[in-house]
């Protein structure tokens, strides 16, 4: 049986890959200059019917500046990172007359898809002006995200921005990998959010955010006033997090939050008066501060075409670690002794500040924690022990900024971005402090790329065995072991073994010199399922384990690539 199962997944592979090349792009690498080629390259370069004709391929310590948004049905944009180099930056322009690119890129319909990958995606221009409201926006139903090994970089103009925005979009499907998003807190303390979904039914079908930071953060990871189809939130770290709680979400119904770790989130508080208004529950600013939010299924949610029911809710909540600083919590307590209120409190009302917690149901729905498809276990107010200087510097602009906030009418204008003073710089670039050892061609970024280090001291494993946490932090102890052996000869992939395998399989590569790696499997429609590698790495001869207990029975791909060379093959995942 076994052998008749394998011939069908052998004759399915073929048929794929056949698929898959037949709809093959061909690479283009794009020059950074004049400014404002990269835009006019990819929106000039499309087929009949609106799709990019190539792959866009960026060359590593460059900057791309973008005179206007760049529109294509279908984009893949990746940046290529050379042994020691740095990702290529996108930034706004400043044109003759003032103006900058409201988005880095968008979608001119429906049933499209944004694809970045090693890219450093900035929202604020070179005079420091933060113009760009979003990284990327959907225009119409049923597209998709695939972000991986991207940062995103002061986002958040004016209005109400998310950086990967959606809204008025229907069926949107986001996928986050690798990535980090640093220093996306406006001067109004919940924006940017990463993404708030609606109006309208099934606004995001899929969101899955796996192995990605947030460092210093706005607003909401996921928003919706009603409900999405599914959210995973896996081996995520979110270091100081300013307003509303990370998934704004109406009624989380199928959802898996575990293994990460949720440091200072919900740092502003909130206003005793807006705290728990039954009939506004869950808007931005009448939800309580909580870091998980849920509330039993009401209104449409119980019609037609959802038809949610109690009992049928799948959320998952389990092995996170969540902790606020001393600084934060004291923060509190000093601005509600303060006797002066005369100079009001956020959007000018006044009341008790109440601090941040764990868990908090709509007042009176405190049974929903019983569901029976609602799990949350697990979960520690711990301290991570993160690095105890950059701590220190975080709370304190973090407490500044709240501060600023809730004595200035909601305002945190002037001190809301964050800069790590422990960090090296050299304030000699336009009198900007910046990071040391920079490419000069990087001076008009302000001295990126960044150096902060989310790794900590205590022991936080999560159900995988794994650290809590984005593994960015930890790719010492994250499976992959380089053997003892002289310097390869040849790039090599070796077939994995054992093959077939159920559910782990030691996957071996060669690499001939010193460069950026990442080692992936496909599943047979092209679709990424999992990262196993992706870090710089010297020379030599590396394994890694692969677990797939989380994948279905089937033929699957692994690629390896460094710099200039990729090699794939296949194997086969038999239950």
């Amino acid at each position: 049986m076994k052998f008749f199962i394998k011939t069908l997944l052998l004759a399915a592979f073929f048929l794929s890959i056949a698929s898959i090349q037949s709809f093959a792009k061909d690479t283009l690498y794009v020059a950074a200059l004049p400014p404002g080629n990269l835009n006019a390259v990819i929106n000039a370069d499309t087929t009949a019917s609106g799709e990019s004709a190539h792959v866009y391929v960026l060359n590593s310590d460059t900057t791309y500046f973008l005179t206007e948004e760049i529109r294509v049905k279908d984009l893949d944009l990746i940046g290529k990172i050379t042994p020691d180099g740095y990702l290529p930056v996108i930034v706004p322009y400043i044109n003759s007359d003032g103006t900058s690119p409201n988005n880095i890129a968008a979608t001119p319909g429906g049933h499209s898809y944004i694809h970045f990958k090693n890219l450093y995606l900035m929202g604020t221009r070179t005079d420091g002006s933060s113009v760009t409201s979003q990284c990327v926006s959907a225009n119409g139903d049923s597209c998709r995200y695939i972000m991986e090994g991207c940062i995103f970089e002061n986002f958040g103009a004016t209005s109400t921005p998310n950086i990967l925005n959606t809204w008025n979009s229907l069926g949107t499907d986001i996928f986050v990998t690798n990535c980090l998003f640093r220093n996306n807190q406006s001067d109004i303390p919940q924006n940017p959010g990463m993404n708030w979904a609606g109006p309208g039914i099934n606004a995001i079908d899929t969101m899955e955010v796996t192995n990605s930071s947030f460092f210093v953060f706005g607003g909401n990871i996921e928003g919706s006033g009603s409900a999405m189809g599914y959210l995973l939130f896996n081996h995520n770290t979110i270091f100081m997090h300013t307003k509303s709680s990370p998934f704004s979400i109406g009624q989380m119904y199928n959802a898996d939050i575990t293994n990460n770790i949720f440091y200072s989130c919900y740092s502003l508080g909130l206003d005793s008066a807006h705290a728990y208004d039954t009939a506004t529950y869950n808007a931005n600013f009448f939800s309580p501060p909580a870091i998980v939010t849920l509330d039993s299924i009401t209104g449409d949610l119980l019609l037609p075409p959802y038809n949610y029911t109690e009992d049928g809710r799948h959320v998952v909540i389990t092995n996170n670690a969540y902790y606020w600083p001393k600084g934060i919590i004291d923060n509190f307590a000093t601005m509600n002794a303060d006797p002066d209120t005369s100079t009001g409190h956020y959007r000018n009302v006044g009341g008790k500040i109440i601090a941040p917690s764990w868990l908090e149901t709509r007042p009176g729905d405190e049974a929903v924690l019983n569901d029976p498809g609602i799990n949350i276990s697990n979960n520690d107010s711990t301290d991570p022990g993160f690095d105890p200087t950059l701590v220190a510097n975080a709370v304190d602009s973090m407490a500044t900024y709240v501060r600023s906030v809730w004595k200035n009418g909601g305002s945190g204008a002037g001190v809301s971005n964050f800069v790590d003073l422990a960090s090296p710089i050299t304030p000699a670039q336009s009198g900007v402090g910046t990071y040391a050892d920079v490419p000069a061609n990087w001076k008009t970024t302000q001295g990126y790329p960044v150096k902060d280090n989310l790794r900590y001291t205590a022991n936080l494993k999560g159900s995988d065995g794994l650290p809590l946490g984005d593994d960015t932090w930890w790719p010492d102890i994250t499976g992959i072991q380089q053997l003892p052996s002289t310097v390869p000869t040849k790039f090599s992939l070796s077939q994995n073994y054992p093959n077939p395998f159920n559910p782990t399989t030691d996957i071996q590569y060669s690499i001939t010199k010193s460069g950026f790696v990442t080692l992936k499997v496909y599943n047979m429609l092209g679709q990424e399922v999992a990262t196993l590698v992706n870090q710089k790495q010297t020379a030599g001869t590396y394994r890694v384990d692969f677990n797939a207990s989380k994948l279905a029975s089937g033929v699957y791909l692994y690629r390896v690539e460094s710099g200039d060379v990729s090699l794939t093959k296949k194997m086969i995942l038999l239950k």
